[in-house]
């Protein structure tokens, strides 16, 4: 990359989904990850098979369908930042059997990921149910992060019926701290922006507002708004770890994805290594210290990558340095990774 100004070609390719990058970023904390789906035998679906494998992610469990196509979102940014996208229906991903599933692999598995999108199709939803049931009689421990999709912020009622199958499953839930107040139905300000830091960001709920998706069964909750603050959650223990603002961000990366994903694969990684200790109060602060550097690194690392969009609004004119030899440089050569003559 010769400077920070992204200018792609018209298409580009990105292989990957909500699963298979908390996947991608677990392997790249020296986890052993396995993933278990199904994709479609064309170019995509060879194509996400050589993207997991390039990044330690083992496949062994992943179907080859040669009677449907693989799962392709196509998204197309406008002129003013607008994004449209379509998504392919009837897709391999989504037919995955309950006699697919395999057993070999969940008996090894310390612990089982999955989140709300493998639940949206009837038929993945009722296999990945049976893998969750499965696993936990194997001994694993299961991990839902529920990162709900945009059809259920519709319904409060509608969508904490249709996941309580899962949350009732879980032994460890994240959320967002959005997604809390919406399935608990708390009332919150909405007068928060950058130049007014309002404590309702930043704010502590007591057990008793959080109540709502919490079982008897749960082991640990996890409440998660950026990587500003998190908050945990135990039958015994409560409380929250600082973490810093979010990390300065392009506008090609306002998303925050690849915090999330690093975040999540953060804490379950220090969750496997020392499963004895998840309720543990300071190991779990350990662990959410050590998940918020690694969201921080991991959004860092992205606007390093993107950058920002080649538009002339975003361009520095040439600045003449200064007399007595002082070197002015512009915000490109700034961001320039190689060094700057």
């Amino acid at each position: 990359m010769k400077g920070a100004f992204w200018a792609p070609p018209k298409f580009v390719r990105a292989p990957g989904g909500s699963s298979s990058s908390v996947a991608v970023a677990l392997a790249a904390l020296g986890g052993r990850v396995e993933f278990m789906g199904k994709l479609g035998d064309d170019d995509y679906g060879q194509t996400m098979l050589y993207y997991l494998n390039m990044s330690k992610v083992q496949t062994r469990s992943v179907c080859v369908d040669n009677k449907r196509v693989t799962a392709v979102s196509q998204m197309k940014i406008g002129k003013r930042g607008g994004l449209k996208m379509t998504c392919v229906k009837q897709c391999a991903e989504d037919s995955l059997l309950k006699t697919e599933i395999n057993i070999d692999v969940l008996k090894e598995a310390r612990m089982f990921y999955f989140n709300t999108s493998a639940l949206l199709d009837q038929n993945m939803r009722s296999t990945t149910l049976q893998a969750i049931k499965i696993a936990k009689k194997l001994g694993s421990v299961i991990f839902y992060d529920v990162n709900l999709p945009l059809p259920l912020w519709h319904s409060v009622e509608e969508t904490k019926s249709f996941l309580q199958s899962a949350l009732n499953l879980a032994d460890v839930i994240e959320v967002t701290k959005q997604e809390l107040e919406f399935l608990c139905g708390i009332q919150v300000s909405d007068n928060f922006d950058t130049q007014n830091n309002d404590s309702s960001k930043f704010v502590h709920y007591e057990p008793e507002l959080v109540a709502p998706i919490w079982h008897e069964g749960l082991k640990v909750l996890f409440v998660t708004n950026g990587t500003s603050k998190i908050h945990y959650y135990t039958v015994e223990h409560n409380g929250a770890v600082h973490g810093m603002e979010d990390a300065p961000i392009t506008p090609l990366t306002c998303d925050m994805s690849a915090s999330g994903d690093g975040i999540v694969a953060a804490l379950m990684r220090m969750l496997t290594v020392q499963p004895h200790l998840i309720t543990e109060k300071g190991y779990l602060e350990r662990a959410i210290k050590y998940a918020i550097d690694c969201g921080v690194i991991d959004q860092w690392i992205l606007a390093r990558q993107r950058g920002f969009p080649p538009n002339d609004e975003f361009m520095e004119e040439e600045l003449i340095p200064d007399t007595n030899g002082i070197r002015t440089i512009t915000e490109m050569e700034y961001r320039t990774v190689g060094p700057v003559s």
